[in-house]
C-alpha cells in the first residue's frame, strides 16, 4: 500500500509538471514561434512577399486620441489608408505614415471589425456582433454615413456574438469577398456576387468555406483578427492577434511565410500588443494596426549579396 501511494505520488507529480510545462509553452505561444522559425528555415520559391527580409520602419505610433482600432484598408486609388474604430462608430483615413486625414462618423453600429476598399468610392465594412457586411459609399468630402442608407450583403448568416466574422477583404481579380472568423470555429469564407462593380446590386449569392487553409488555422494560428488579399501576387495573408503572427498563404493553402510580432523579430523593440488589422500598398509595404491605437509600418530591405 505504501509503494502504491508513493507511485500514485510520484504520477501526480510528474502530471502536474507536465500541466505546468503546457501552460507555460502555451504562453510563450511556443507553437507560433516554432512555425515561424520552421518558415524562415524552410522558404519556397514563390512570387509573393518574402517576409523573412521585411524590417518595422513605422513603430507603434500613437493614432491621436482614438481608442480600439479594428480593421484596415488601402486605397490605391487615394493612396490612402483607412481604419474602423468599433466601440466609437468611427472610420478614420490615414495617410502612409498613420496620421489622421478624416473622421467618418458611422450611424446604426457600434461593432464594426473590418473594413475594405472595393473599388472607386465603395468600401464594405464588417459588423461582428451581428455578423453583417454592410457595402458603403465613401465620396471624398464624406464626413457621416448610416447604415440604414447602406446596402446589407445578406448571405444567410445570422450567427450573433463577438467571435464572428473579425476581418474582410476584397479580392479585385475574383470578384468575390475573402472574410474571415474569429474562432469558434476559425475559418476564411469566400463569398461571391455581393457586388456587381456596374450597378453594385447583389446577383446570385455563392459563399464556399476555403477549406485549404483549414489546417494551417487548426495547428498554427489560435485566432483570425485580421485579413488581405494580395493582388499582385495572389496570395491571402492571415494575421492572428493570439500568435502574433502574420502568415502568407498561396491560393492552395500552403505557407508561404511569415512575419512575427514580437520583440526582437523584424527590428521590434516592443512585441505588438493586440493585432487588429493589415493591409498592403503597392510597393508591398505591410500596415498593420493594434489596438488601443498604435499603428506600424513594415517594409522590404534590401538583401545582402
Amino acid at each position: 500500500m505504501q509503494y502504491r501511494s508513493k507511485w500514485i505520488f510520484k504520477a501526480g507529480a510528474i502530471v502536474g509538471m507536465l500541466v505546468a510545462l503546457a501552460s507555460a509553452l502555451y504562453v510563450m505561444k511556443a507553437e507560433a514561434l516554432a512555425w515561424h522559425l520552421w518558415h524562415q528555415l524552410h522558404r519556397p520559391d514563390h512570387h509573393g512577399l518574402d517576409l523573412s527580409h521585411y524590417q518595422v520602419a513605422i513603430e507603434a505610433k500613437p493614432l491621436s486620441h482614438y481608442k480600439n482600432t479594428s480593421g484596415l484598408t488601402f486605397n490605391q486609388e487615394t493612396g490612402t489608408l483607412f481604419t474602423v474604430l468599433n466601440d466609437m462608430g468611427l472610420i478614420v483615413e490615414l495617410s502612409r505614415d498613420g496620421t489622421p486625414l478624416r473622421e467618418i462618423q458611422v450611424h446604426g453600429s457600434d461593432d464594426l471589425e473590418g473594413i475594405t476598399h472595393v473599388e472607386q468610392d465603395y468600401y464594405v465594412v464588417a459588423d461582428e456582433r451581428d455578423s453583417q457586411l454592410w457595402l458603403l459609399q465613401i465620396k471624398a468630402d464624406t464626413r457621416e454615413v448610416s447604415l440604414s442608407d447602406a446596402r446589407l450583403l445578406k448571405f444567410g448568416m445570422n450567427e450573433r456574438g463577438n467571435k464572428n466574422f473579425e476581418g474582410v477583404s476584397w479580392d479585385s481579380v475574383n470578384h468575390r469577398l475573402i472574410v474571415v472568423k474569429e474562432r469558434d470555429p476559425k475559418y476564411v469564407l469566400s463569398v461571391s456576387g455581393l457586388y456587381h462593380a456596374d450597378n453594385h446590386i447583389q446577383n446570385r449569392i455563392e459563399v464556399e468555406r476555403l477549406k485549404q487553409f483549414d489546417g494551417a488555422l487548426k495547428w498554427a494560428l489560435r485566432d483570425l483578427s485580421s485579413v488581405t488579399y494580395h493582388e499582385q501576387s495572389g496570395h491571402l495573408f492571415l494575421l492572428s492577434d493570439e500568435s502574433k503572427l502574420l502568415k502568407q498563404f498561396n491560393e492552395s493553402g500552403q505557407t508561404m511565410g511569415s512575419l512575427a510580432l514580437w520583440k526582437g523579430f523584424h527590428g521590434l523593440h516592443q512585441s505588438v500588443p493586440q493585432a487588429e488589422g493589415v493591409s498592403i500598398d503597392e510597393q508591398g509595404n505591410i500596415y498593420i494596426v493594434s489596438e488601443p491605437n498604435l499603428f506600424y509600418v513594415f517594409k522590404p530591405q534590401p538583401q545582402q549579396l
